[in-house]
């Protein structure tokens, strides 16, 4: 299992690179107690830059496949902005077809089920956003243990380039749908910004109760806070039990090369 000093330093390595070189000195002098880890939670809340995310139903493979097809469609200013403001994302229940005349998507999965606005700062002030109600925080539907999801097409693609292979392990015990869909989109997203996954990047899903260090080494881990730290004693770390627990809910390790596109 994951140590808490583990975990507190993954979480403190993400912070790091959202800023960007602004104030890490700060951060690193500073010891990630219950009470700094709030303090960095309120700062990720306040964050103005904003997706937008809408949603008819939920497909995890499609799911997946969009949020990497979104992240990589992104110019490298908005990408840089977004990943300042934690990759900020606020979900949001509608039918995308009937929203296209009157909002601007930036992305739009394949089977026209979920929709994605570019970053901007309007933040909770969003026409969508006022216009929606948030995706409900249902329980977590039945998940096959693997999903396969095939590099996106890019036209910056290279047909010949070599397929680079990524595992992402996603926590489904005591996690709810939205939860769900802020983790894996936070780790995916967050992964093509830093230049961890890009076009050529054949990804494979595995559902898991629980992160196990065995997967790794992880390249990135989704930290957050354990809302519920009383409920499961037996991982991430039990020596710190209570307020201020955090805990692992979704992992990204990379591969060796599978071979060329075709």
């Amino acid at each position: 299992m994951f140590t808490q000093q583990f975990l507190r330093t993954q979480l403190a390595s993400r912070i790091r690179a959202a800023r960007a070189g602004h104030d890490t000195e700060a951060l690193d002098a500073q010891p990630l107690t219950a009470e700094r880890m709030a303090e960095l939670a309120a700062e990720a809340t306040s964050a103005t830059t904003t997706v937008t995310v809408v949603l008819r139903r939920f497909e995890p493979r499609i799911y997946a496949e969009s949020v990497l097809g979104y992240a990589l469609s992104l110019p490298d200013p908005l990408r840089e902005a977004w990943l300042r403001a934690y990759t900020r994302t606020v979900f949001l229940t509608g039918n995308p077809a009937n929203l296209a005349t009157r909002f601007d998507f930036h992305h739009t999965s394949r089977d026209g089920s979920m929709a994605w606005t570019a970053p901007d700062d309007s933040g909770e002030r969003s026409p969508l956003r006022r216009l929606l109600r948030l995706f409900p925080t249902a329980g977590l539907p039945a998940l096959p243990a693997r999903l396969e999801v095939s590099a996106t097409a890019s036209p910056e693609r290279d047909p010949h380039a070599p397929v680079r292979r990524a595992r992402l392990y996603a926590v489904t015990t005591r996690v709810s749908l939205a939860d769900y869909l802020v983790h894996v989109h936070h780790v995916l997203a967050e992964a093509v910004i830093t230049k961890l996954i890009d076009e050529h990047t054949r990804l494979t899903i595995h559902h898991v109760p629980q992160l196990d260090p065995s997967d790794g080494p992880f390249d990135m881990l989704r930290v957050v806070p354990d809302a519920d730290a009383d409920a499961d004693a037996s991982g991430d770390g039990p020596e710190a039990a209570g307020p201020g627990r955090l805990r692992a809910c979704a992992g990204l390790s990379l591969g060796g090369e599978v071979r060329a596109l075709t």
